[in-house]
């Protein structure tokens, strides 16, 4: 629900619990008079009144838990890349070396499930898939899972950016287009944000120049 619709989900709940309540309290008043009020009336407007009430209560919490839920959420991730080495990883680091990417991807996806909130590892997979594999699907796949979370707003947009070339590779020229417009307008104050600006251009060039570059320029700086 967006902000709007929110708001007036919110007013109008708070104004049908005042509305109710009031008219429950005025049979309340009639009732003490004789022949006067209904208790029909009066149990009816009181129970419209709680479940109004009711309902604001319920919104109110619904919207706490996101806000509060993401807000950890967040702080975790940008507290999650490891300032120092880490086993696991440069283990992972080692094989891909070697040559067997796969059992790279094998240990970054066991590291990720013990450490779910290190999302930093699931940029390090596509990046497997992408230089290592050349399967710009499972690269595209695994950062658009990646962009589903709060990141740090430097880490999403380097991300998408580099979703948004291999949407390129793909030929899903809307979806690319629509990704560095997103850059564009949201995340401008990031240098990924700028180099959005410019694969604008080069994705809307007809021979498809400097889209690449602008997303490799930096292949793990998401990270």
């Amino acid at each position: 629900m967006d902000r709007k619709r929110r708001t007036v989900v919110y007013l109008a709940s708070a104004s049908m619990a005042i509305l109710f309540a009031g008219l429950y309290f005025r049979q309340h008043a009639l009732l003490l008079r004789p022949g006067q009020g209904s208790k029909a009336w009066m149990f009816t407007f009181l129970a419209l009144s709680v479940l109004s009430a009711g309902l604001l209560a319920l919104l109110g919490v619904i919207d706490a838990k996101g806000f509060f839920g993401g807000r950890v959420e967040q702080w975790m991730v940008e507290g999650s890349a490891p300032t120092a080495p880490v086993p696991e990883l440069e283990e992972a680091q080692r094989v891909r070396a070697s040559g067997d990417p796969l059992e790279a991807i094998r240990l970054l996806r066991e590291y990720l499930q013990s450490k779910p909130y290190e999302l930093h590892v699931m940029s390090r997979i596509a990046e497997i898939y992408r230089y290592d594999l050349d399967n710009d699907l499972a690269a595209a796949l695994e950062y658009e899972e990646l962009l589903k979370h709060k990141l740090p707003d430097d880490q999403w947009a380097w991300a998408a950016l580099h979703l948004a070339k291999l949407y390129g590779r793909l030929n899903e020229l809307e979806k690319s287009v629509a990704l560095l417009e997103q850059l564009d307008h949201k995340y401008s104050h990031t240098v990924a944000g700028k180099r959005a600006q410019k694969a604008l251009q080069a994705v809307r060039d007809p021979e498809g120049k400097g889209l690449e570059d602008a997303a490799d320029s930096d292949p793990e700086a998401e990270t």
